[in-house]
Formats: structure tokens, C-alpha cells, sequence
């Protein structure tokens, strides 16, 4: 059986169709419509479409809101002008042979889209008054007044969607409604498409977020968001949600399109000086599309490239590369054929914690990183050389911080659409994608420590051996910064050379260097048929995606001062007679490919395959009851291996005698000296390389999902619905790649269940927009990844099963109470809590309960408030977005504080050019987005009640150290672009 799905995997994605032959055209009329269609405050809107009906016939309006449909049969018409972001008008004209018909119509606001027709999340194409779920929609003009630092932080606008984007521009975390979320992965419960396919069908990899693979700018026509339990019928393991980017496709009368300059002070918060401070942020954007004339095709091709050296100054630009996208679409008579590509090749930083002080009242450590500039990225690190353990340490992986990481994106995709006639139609979307992703950062892991600790935990432990004394120096200059020796009787510091209080703090942080390469391959294929038979809307279809990942990461630690852009160093050991007696770290790697408990080095290859069937009808009752079901079964096949890795054991003879020799029983230690069989060189004596052999694995796994909902419209105007749903997902990818038991072999996981409910009104009214929903989850069998760091300096990933349940409600409203200013507000009170859970906080502890808390990094309050307000060529623009407190752990003892950040714009547009000025956080407020990810679960309560206060005044709690991730701080730009 598994061979079958394989073959049939193998084909399936490469039957789309397309290409066709355009049928014989339309007999000729003699009549013509013609008009021009306005907004509420008498500007043209260009791109309106307009539509005859009962003919069909239809155009879409010039740069000046003009259009003319010839051709046209005498008779009596309604004519139905629609344009994303406005509420459709109608009007009814008279078509004779002698005259033609005029149609002049105002269109007035629809902040929310409440009469758009959405795609998304449905089978068959409604307006999100009438559909039984709960979307948000996005035009093209709202995506840009929302100020948005990228994908992620586009879907801020999305209620109920808690948005983590403090990682920068890309790869950042997004959850659903209190869905958990792995911490590692950002879009576990929800799928990321464009034009209707998955980005990468699987949306949970470590360091690879699904969000790196896109990038919003503005070939981008709109954004459809779907909440809830139906995703999972529209889309696979989406039980959280759609979120669907669609293209610019070439709409219009005429080539035209659009570009844009834009320039940042991100050089102003470096250490750029003059005119070189200007340049911080160069970015250009480019899109054009339209008809070819005399053909039935019409085309769209744009996209960007920037250079940014980012708001957080590491010394290196941050962020570089661009995007290019391009479609053909070819008209037929019953349908249409239309192509994709796209090429994205960009760089972006993954800004990750830094060192602060007070666990539940962030502040910055002195000499430390502050919160709104400091990164522990710099160019004192920026390039290293690690000896190659995927070739048993033999040559080296040249990384360069400055590539952050780096995507490399390539897809071509196909939609083919047919009227098939007697209610029938056909449609086939297809894409082929490669995807090449290597992330290269600078990874939190334990709490800062005194440098004097440190070296005094290493002094003490070789004492036996000849080490008498310490020396700290810069790995990039030599520079010695501390020395001294530890008296083992009292402890006592003797500092021979140099400022044991180093930066004024005299800490050192331990970080992680993980060079990771994870290339991509996917094909993915879906067919579906619908049928109209009377009141029902049937829909049915088959789905195939098959994907394979790759991947190569390697563990490294090395030994930071803590600073903003702070240098490694290098730690030694000397003798009594001041000579250097063992080599801590070399070039600021404490360990290279670190080996022992809680290491890892992952070589891993995994193939899977899903094919999915699924069916739907939704039954038009009376005109205001609809009933809709949908049903999908999935089966998915995985199979891969995982190279094995080992200490290298190369035993020093010098040291056998009084250490043993490298065995088993002793983890391989002993007298080991690791890669280069010197013992006194530390850095590499625990050193993991392939070992030869795989742990394979090969699972099949099978859900059914389903999906039940009601709509019914009080009037034209409102609307109330409710819906039920049962989804499953399945483990996917680094559930193979990372975990295996005792015995090495690969744990298969367990498919998660998530039932929801949910039941909400809608209204759009000529002043009023509102959606109001309840909402309830229960979620069992989640895969909690407990990440923590052993005494040792180990890192463990740890995944236990557990339960969560959530409620809670989420709104978005829009209201114009004046003609040209519209407020709107977007809210999310809810309640995540976990219901079932052992917490084992490290390997050595007694699991506890923490039935009950609160789901970590998850509000229970997320607010936003604003206001867009325009008068003829200007438009001013501005929302305020709230977080409420939450817990940055499982265990419920750190409570980082709720934050208030202001967004806001001004721009002026004459004669297609357009000047606008856009702020970020513009009140430069200091937020946290998370904080201990992997030791937050070893701090108890009794430590953070503990009142006890040291010779500074400070209590246990405040005077702790830890690892924080804040917000990104204040951006402002300038655009200036002009429209053709």
C-alpha cells in the first residue's frame, strides 16, 4: 500500500492543466454601457469591476474610473460595480441599438469587506456576510497603512491571533485562538498560502518558520485570513487557521502598475556617522500588470529589493535581498488558464534574547545590552570557522552571522478554471517548489554568570591537574580583560591582571551557534469539482502534496561578555608558574559540536506524502439560512532517516593514568581528547561527529476531519452564525528529525485532536462594520516541547503530551462617523489554560502538575484601537495596539508586564504621486515578547516569593539574571511612489 501512495504521489502533482483552446467567440451586439465609478468623496476608483447581468459580460475601470462594455445585446441589465474595500452598488440599465446606456455610481466605504466575495476557507466563493466562519480580509491599501515589519506582523490585524514578531522581519511565531505553539516552529496550527497552495506544506521546523519563504510587498492584491475549526477542511494540519496572500494578476483596461523609493533611519541608532546615517534603509518596489492588447492575455510582474542594516545595529546589515513574482493569465470562454513564478532570495536577522536582570521587572544589566538597540549579534563575531562534523571534524563550515537566515525560494504554480456547464466546474491548482534555507544566529541559553564563577568552576576542576589560575582575553585581539585565581578554601578572588568587573557587570553569557542548512523540495496538486443543483452547493476533491527535508545543525557553544555587540572570549588556564596549562575555548567556542548529555548534531533526511480527499456541500435553506458541511480525509506517509552521531574518542596517554580511558561507562570522557587527542585543549573533547549507520524510520498516520456550520441573515445587513469542528494533525518533520528513545530508535508520535466550537454575529451597515465571535478549543494529546539547558551546558528538547482548553471572544469593528474617518478596533479576551500536563523541570526533578495555569507567552487581553481618516489627496493613519500581561512559562512564574506600541502614518497623493511617512512603536516603548525559553521551568515559586534581600537591598528574584527578547524599537520611513 505505502508503495502505491508513493508512485501515485510521485505523478499526481504533475497533472494540472495547463494550456487550452479558446473556444469560438460571441456572436456581436450593438449596444455599449459606459460610465464612471467614484468613492464617497468623488475620486475615481480605478480597477472597479464591473458586471451585466444576466449576460455576464464584464470589464474593470481605467486610471480615471472609466469603462465601456460593447457588444451588448438591447435588453434590461443590472449592473453590479464592486471594488475590495467598498460595498457593492447595483443599478438597473436599458440597452437599445440607438444609444448607449450610462452608469455613474459612488461606492461608499466597507472597512471591514463585509459584501467582499472571499475564497478562502470556503468551496465555493460567498461574501463573508453570508459565510458561516469567521475571516478577516486585507486590501491592498490596508496592508500598507498597517505599518507592518512583515508577514507576522502583518497578522496583527488578525483578532484572535496572537502575533510574536519581535524576531525582525521574518520568521517569527503566529497561534491561533490559545492554540500551543512550539516555541521552535511559529505556525504549528496554522497553513500559510499563496494563491491558494501552502508556502511549504509543513509549517513546523525548527529555525525555519513558514513565514521566511514570504515576503509581503506589492504584488500582493489582498490577504484572506480564515479562523477556526474549518481550516482543517480547507487545508491540511490547519486547525488554527488560513492565512492566504493573493496576487495582483493583471486586472484593468491598460498596462499599468506602480514604484516606490523608500529610505529608513535605521542609520541614525548606529554607529554611522554624517550622511552615511541616511542610509540605513534603501528599498525599491516595483509592479506592473494588464492586458497584452489584441490578445485574451493579461499579465502581472513585480516585486523588491532592499538593503537594511536594521533597527538593532549589529554591525553588519541585517537585512538584504529582494523578491520577484510574475503570472500570465489566458482568457477562454469557460474559464481561464494562468501561470506563477517566483524568486525569492533575501537575508534576514533572527533577533533573539539578551541578558537582563529582575525575572518579573525586566531591566537592563549595567554595561549590558539595552532594550531597544542591543543585540547579542556583532561584527566581532560575525564570521566562523567550525570544524566540519558531518566530515568527522575534517575541514570546516565557513558561517557568517551576516546571513541570518537566508532563503533561497523557487516555485512555479498553475490554475486552471472551467465552466464545464449544467452547474459543473473544474479547478486545478499546482505548484512545484525548492527551497534552500541555511540560518546562522546567536542562540540564548543559560542566565548570564559571573566570569569570576566560571573560570572558577574550571580552575577548581583541573586544580588536581596543575591549574593554578585564570585568564580571560578577547578571542579577536588577544587582549587579556581578567586574571586572577580562586582560593579553594574561601573562594576568594585574587585579580592579577586586568577588571574582574568586565562592561561594569563583570558577567559572561554562554550562547549557542547552531549553523543549520534545511533544503526543501514540494509538490503539491489539488483538484476539486463543484456542482450547483438547485439549493445546494456540492463540492468535492482530491489533494497530493509531497515534500522532502533536509537537514544538517550542529551545536556550538561559545563564551560572550555581556554587552551590546559584545566580543567572545577566550578562557585559559595557567599553572603556578603562570604558563597556560589548558585551553578553554578556542577563538570563543567553549565547545565545538558539543557531545555530551543534551548535545546534538542532526543529519537528517525526510520524505512525506499526503493525499487528502475531501467533500463539502453548503444547502441554501431558504434566502437567509445556509447550512454547510465538509468532510477530509487524510493519509500521510513519512519516512526518512537520521545519520548516528558519536564521540570521537581519541585518548591522551598523558592523562590515562589519572583520568581512566575513554569508555562507556564514563560517557566516553576519561582521558578523552576529543578531536584533536589533546586533553588540554577542552573545547573539542566532547566533540560529536557521524558516527556511520541510520536510525530509519517509515509511519503511517490517518485523520478525518469534519466541519458543520449555520448562517442566517437577520437582513441585508447582519447575519448570525455558528459552527462545529474535529480536526486532527499529525507529527510532522522535527518530530522524526529530533526525537528518538532510549534505544535510539525513532519515536513515531501521536496525532493531536483539536475541537472547537464557535458562534458569532456579523453586520455591515453604511456607517457600522462588526464581527463578533465566541469561541471555544479543546486540544488534546499537544506535543509540549520543554526546552531546557543542563548543568553541564547541555541543550534539551523534550516533548510531553498534554491538554489545553481555550475560550474566549474576539471582535473587530469599524465605524464612520463622519464622512472619510473610519475608527476601527480589533479585540481578543480569552482564557488558554492547561488542563493536563506533568512538568518535569529538569531530567533529575519529580514531574509536577500545573493543571490549570495559564498557556505561556498567551494574553488574555489583546487590544487595538484606530483610526484612518482621508480627505482627497491626503490620508492620515494611526492604531494602537495592546498586550496584556502573560507568563513566559509553562510553570507560571515569570509574568512579564502588558505594553501598550503606537503606529501611525501621513501621506499625500497628487496626480499618481504619492508621499507617505510611516512610524513604528513612534512612542519607543520598551515591550517584552518572551522571555527564559529554556530554563524558565527550574525557577519556583518559592524563589520568586523569596523576600530575603542581599547587601544591595535586592531580593533572590531581583537580583537574578535571565534571558529576554524585547520588542523592536521605534522605525520611521519615507516612500515616495508613483502610479501608472
Amino acid at each position: 500500500m505505502n508503495s502505491n501512495l508513493t508512485q501515485i504521489g510521485r505523478v499526481l502533482p504533475a497533472l494540472a492543466v495547463v494550456c487550452a483552446i479558446p473556444l469560438a467567440g460571441m456572436a456581436q451586439s450593438t449596444g455599449t454601457v459606459n460610465g464612471q465609478i467614484k468613492d464617497n468623496q468623488g475620486r475615481p476608483l480605478a480597477g472597479a469591476t464591473v458586471v451585466l447581468q444576466p449576460s455576464g459580460q464584464g470589464t474593470t475601470t481605467n486610471s480615471e474610473g472609466q469603462f465601456s462594455l460593447s457588444g451588448v445585446a438591447p435588453g434590461t441589465y443590472t449592473v453590479t460595480v464592486a471594488f475590495l474595500g467598498y460595498r457593492t452598488a447595483t443599478q438597473s440599465v436599458t440597452v437599445d441599438a440607438t444609444q448607449n446606456a450610462t452608469v455613474q455610481a459612488t461606492l461608499a466605504d466597507d472597512a471591514l469587506l463585509m459584501n467582499d466575495v472571499v475564497v478562502t476557507g470556503t468551496f465555493n466563493p460567498q461574501s463573508k456576510l453570508e459565510s458561516s466562519t469567521a475571516v478577516t480580509t486585507l486590501n491592498s491599501r490596508q496592508i500598507l497603512n498597517r505599518v507592518s515589519r512583515g508577514t507576522a506582523d502583518l497578522l496583527m490585524a488578525v483578532p484572535g491571533f496572537r502575533v510574536n514578531s519581535d524576531g525582525g522581519e521574518a520568521a517569527n511565531s503566529v497561534s491561533a485562538r490559545g492554540l500551543p505553539v512550539n516555541a521552535e516552529s511559529g505556525f504549528g496550527f496554522i497553513q500559510l498560502l499563496e494563491d491558494g497552495l501552502p508556502i511549504l506544506e509543513t509549517g513546523s521546523l525548527t529555525f525555519a518558520k513558514t513565514d521566511i519563504h514570504f515576503r509581503v510587498d506589492e504584488t500582493v492584491n489582498r490577504l484572506e485570513v480564515l479562523r477556526g475549526g474549518s481550516a482543517a477542511i480547507y487545508a491540511n494540519n490547519a486547525p488554527g487557521g488560513v492565512v492566504n496572500f493573493l496576487s495582483k494578476t493583471g486586472q484593468g483596461d491598460k498596462i499599468g502598475g506602480l514604484v516606490r523609493l523608500t529610505a529608513g533611519d535605521q542609520g541614525y541608532n548606529t554607529d554611522r556617522e554624517g550622511a552615511a546615517q541616511v542610509g540605513g534603509l534603501q528599498r525599491v518596489d516595483i509592479n506592473v500588470g494588464g492586458p497584452i492588447k489584441g490578445t485574451p492575455i493579461r499579465f502581472n510582474v513585480g516585486g523588491f529589493y532592499r538593503y537594511d542594516v536594521g533597527t538593532k545595529y549589529a554591525g553588519f546589515p541585517l537585512n538584504r535581498g529582494g523578491n520577484v513574482k510574475a503570472n500570465v493569465t489566458y482568457t477562454l470562454k469557460n474559464g481561464y488558464v494562468r501561470v506563477y513564478g517566483k524568486y525569492l532570495n533575501d537575508r534576514v536577522a533572527y533577533l533573539t534574547s539578551i541578558p537582563y536582570q529582575n525575572l518579573n521587572n525586566p531591566q537592563q544589566i549595567p554595561g549590558g545590552p539595552d532594550f531597544r538597540h542591543g543585540t547579542v549579534m556583532s561584527q566581532y563575531i560575525r564570521r566562523q570557522s567550525i570544524p566540519n562534523p558531518f566530515n568527522n571534524g575534517q575541514g570546516t563550515l565557513e558561517r557568517d552571522l551576516a546571513d541570518g537566515q537566508h532563503s533561497r525560494y523557487k516555485a512555479v504554480s498553475s490554475e486552471v478554471f472551467f465552466d464545464l456547464g449544467n452547474g459543473f466546474t473544474l479547478q486545478d491548482n499546482a505548484r512545484l517548489l525548492d527551497a534552500n534555507l541555511t540560518t546562522d544566529g546567536v542562540y540564548d541559553l543559560t542566565s548570564p554568570l559571573p566570569l569570576a564563577s566560571l573560570a572558577a568552576s574550571y580552575q577548581l576542576g583541573y586544580r588536581a591537574l596543575g591549574a593554578a589560575s585564570y585568564r580571560y582575553s578577547y578571542a579577536d585581539n588577544g587582549q587579556v580583560v581578567a586574571a586572577g585565581s580562586i582560593n579553594p578554601m574561601t573562594g576568594a578572588n585574587t585579580v592579577t591582571q586586568g577588571d574582574i568587573n568586565l562592561n561594569g557587570n563583570g558577567l559572561v553569557n554562554i550562547a549557542g551557534i547552531f549553523p543549520d542548512d534545511k533544503p526543501a523540495t514540494n509538490a503539491i496538486n489539488k483538484l476539486q469539482l463543484n456542482k450547483t443543483a438547485g439549493r445546494h452547493q456540492l463540492s468535492a476533491g482530491f489533494y497530493a502534496s509531497r515534500y522532502t527535508i533536509k537537514e544538517r545543525l550542529s551545536y556550538n557553544q561559545v563564551v560572550q561578555e555581556v554587552s551590546n555587540r559584545p566580543r567572545l572570549l577566550n578562557l585559559e588556564l595557567l599553572n603556578a608558574a603562570g604558563q597556560p596549562a589548558f585551553q578553554v575555548t578556542q577563538n570563543g567556542f567553549l565547545a565545538y559540536s558539543f557531545g555530551t548529555a543534551g548535545g546534538l548534531l542532526a543529519n537528517t533526511t525526510n520524505t512525506t506524502q499526503v493525499l487528502s480527499y475531501f467533500a463539502g456541500d453548503e444547502y441554501r435553506i431558504t434566502e437567509k439560512l445556509r447550512l454547510d458541511a465538509g468532510v477530509r480525509l487524510e493519509t500521510t506517509h513519512t519516512e526518512g532517516a537520521a545519520a548516528r552521531s558519536a564521540k570521537l574518542v581519541n585518548a591522551d596517554a598523558r592523562y590515562t593514568p589519572f583520568l581512566g580511558v575513554p569508555s562507556a561507562t564514563n560517557n566516553f570522557g576519561g582521558s578523552n581528547g576529543g578531536l584533536d587527542g589533546n586533553y588540554t585543549t577542552l573545547y573539542d573533547n566532547s566533540y560529536l561527529a557521524s558516527s556511520g549507520g541510520n536510525r530509519n524510520w517509515d509511519f503511517n498516520f490517518q485523520t478525518f476531519n469534519y466541519s458543520v456550520g449555520a448562517n442566517y441573515k437577520l437582513d441585508d445587513k447582519s447575519a448570525v452564525y455558528a459552527r462545529f469542528s474535529n480536526a486532527g494533525v499529525v507529527p510532522t518533520n522535527d518530530q522524526f528529525a529530533f526525537n528518538a528513545d532510549a534505544d535510539g530508535n525513532t519515536v513515531r508520535g501521536q496525532i493531536q485532536r483539536v475541537v472547537q466550537a464557535e458562534a458569532g454575529a456579523k453586520a455591515s451597515t453604511d456607517k457600522l462594520g462588526l464581527g463578533l465571535t465566541f469561541f471555544y478549543s479543546r486540544n488534546k494529546n499537544i506535543p509540549f516541547t520543554v526546552q531546557q539547558t543542563n548543568p553541564g551546558g547541555g541543550f534539551t528538547l523534550r516533548q510531553d503530551r498534554g491538554t489545553v482548553q481555550s475560550a474566549g471572544i474576539e471582535s473587530e469593528i469599524s465605524f464612520q462617523p463622519v464622512e472619510g474617518l473610519t475608527l476601527k478596533g480589533i479585540g481578543t479576551l480569552q482564557a488558554a489554560r492547561i488542563v493536563e500536563f506533568q512538568l518535569q523541570p529538569t531530567a533529575t526533578t519529580t514531574p509536577i502538575s500545573i493543571a490549570g495555569n495559564r498557556l505561556e507567552d498567551t494574553p488574555d487581553v489583546l487590544l487595538e484601537g484606530g483610526a484612518d481618516y482621508v480627505w482627497k489627496g491626503l490620508n492620515v493613519f494611526a492604531n494602537y495596539r495592546w498586550f496584556g500581561e502573560r507568563y513566559a512559562n509553562r510553570r507560571n512564574t515569570i509574568l512579564l508586564p502588558s505594553y501598550g506600541v503606537l503606529f501611525g502614518g501621513i501621506a499625500y497623493e497628487l496626480q499618481g504621486v504619492r508621499l507617505m511617512v510611516q512610524g513604528s512603536n513612534l512612542l519607543n516603548t520598551i515591550g517584552f515578547g518572551d522571555a527564559a525559553a529554556r530554563n524558565g521551568e527550574t525557577i519556583t515559586q518559592e524563589f520568586i516569593d523569596n523576600q530575603t534581600r542581599n547587601a544591595a537591598g535586592l531580593t533572590p528574584s531581583e537580583a537574578a539574571y535571565n534571558l529576554v527578547r524585547p520588542i523592536l524599537p521605534r522605525n520611521i520611513t519615507a516612500s515616495v511612489q508613483y502610479t501608472f
